[in-house]
């Protein structure tokens, strides 16, 4: 029988004994321990860090500014420090945000011990009033009532049919709420349109008149200018001026060449009829009186 073919020879690395020492029962024991004692410790290092992310920290910590942050932001900013967060209300505040924190205390820079609490305002936003009502009050009782609630006036005036300085409204309207500090226009009628006065120098006074019944205006004052050198009975000055603006239903003035046709009587002299005073009666004179002559001696 022919002998079987040996298989190939596969070369080994020797490892000295002096390194690894022989596999025994001790260096097995050795081994398990150890690598359950690293386990331990991974597993207890994750669990501290998953579930007490605060172990090992220090427990003094710096409060953070929170000014300005919503609610929520500064809740999250507090935990993530290991922090509180406590409401201490609302105040208005114009320039910082509703629902923003306004205050807080301990003040930003602070240091504090883990797990204290901070205690935040918050903004409650502009402060607001509602607006008074001012109608049938002059214009220095309105300005008086609304900055006594704290709004500053503007004024508006606007062409209208109504009287001059007549209350037309404001914006906002009595009752309404507004914003303090804020502004109330109050709109006060300018008075009907303006109109050119036209020009009525040399015409006859009665196309004078006719021209400015049809512009909106009326005839006024009509006086006398003996030394003017037009035509009897023209225009010869006017007053607003032709050119100036007048409102529809105002006077115009003019003065006409010219005697005036009929002059007004002169005033009647008053004579003094009253009776004169009596004058108190001379004082009498007395003689003043002689003495009798001495009797002579015998």
């Amino acid at each position: 029988m022919n002998a079987s073919p040996k298989a190939p020879r596969r070369w080994v690395p020797r490892i000295p004994e002096r390194v690894v020492g022989p596999f025994t029962e001790g260096n097995l024991l050795r081994w398990v321990i150890g690598l359950g004692l690293a386990g331990f410790a991974i597993g207890f290092l994750v669990i501290t860090l998953v579930f007490f992310p605060g172990f090992g920290r220090s427990p003094i910590v710096t409060v953070p500014d929170l000014r300005g942050q919503p609610l929520r932001q500064a809740q999250r900013t507090l935990s993530g420090l290991g922090l509180e967060i406590a409401r201490g209300g609302t105040l208005a505040n114009p320039r910082i945000r509703a629902g923003a924190v306004l205050v807080q205390s301990p003040l930003p820079g602070q240091e504090v011990t883990r797990g204290a609490e901070v205690r935040v305002v918050l903004s409650a936003g502009p402060e607001r009033h509602r607006v008074p009502p001012i109608a049938g009050l002059s214009l220095r009782e309105a300005r008086t009532l609304l900055e006594r609630f704290g709004f500053t006036v503007a004024l508006r005036r606007v062409v209208s049919d109504r009287q001059e300085g007549t209350f037309m409204g404001m914006q906002p309207a009595a009752g309404a709420m507004a914003t303090v500090p804020g502004v109330v226009t109050i709109t006060l009628s300018a008075g009907p349109p303006k109109l050119m006065v036209p020009d009525l120098l040399s015409l006859p006074l009665g196309d004078a008149e006719a021209r400015l019944r049809a512009l909106g205006f009326h005839l006024g004052r009509v006086s006398y200018d003996p030394a003017s050198p037009i035509s009897a009975g023209s225009v010869a000055a006017q007053r607003p001026a032709a050119g100036d603006s007048l409102r529809r239903g105002s006077a115009v003035s003019v003065t006409l060449a010219g005697a005036d046709p009929n002059p007004p009587a002169p005033e009647p002299v008053v004579e003094d009829t009253m009776p004169a005073e009596p004058q108190p009666p001379p004082p009498q004179e007395f003689p003043e009186p002689v003495p009798p002559p001495a009797n002579p001696q015998s």
